[in-house]
């Protein structure tokens, strides 16, 4: 994620609104993205399409 970001203005992402326990087992894309991206990073939450 860190090289596809190089170059890039902003990194947009989402996210699925995982916490907890949930979120360490499945890890956290988003969570790395704004650990590791060499740009600002924006997480969009989902929607909730019920």
């Amino acid at each position: 994620m860190a090289e596809a970001s190089r170059g890039a203005s902003l990194l947009v992402v989402g996210s699925h609104g995982r916490t907890g326990l949930r979120r360490l087992m499945l890890g956290s894309v988003s969570a790395e993205a704004l650990h590791t991206a060499a740009c600002p990073v924006m997480v969009v939450p989902a929607t909730d399409h019920h």
